[in-house]
């Protein structure tokens, strides 16, 4: 959880809430029946956001 908020540059607590909402909106088995569904849609998103070249 640390290492993703570090890198999120989020406190972990704003991590634990944010992955309750996702709970809430998809279900709570996402973590398990889900996981490939999740993880396919968050990098796509990922590789759609516009690079920090600063």
């Amino acid at each position: 959880m640390k290492a993703t908020a570090t890198r999120l540059k989020v406190h972990e607590n704003t991590v634990r809430q944010r992955l309750a909402r996702v709970a809430e909106l998809i279900g709570s088995d996402w973590q398990e029946a889900r996981f490939l569904d999740v993880q396919l849609g968050l990098r796509i998103w990922s590789l759609s956001q516009p690079t920090d070249r600063s």
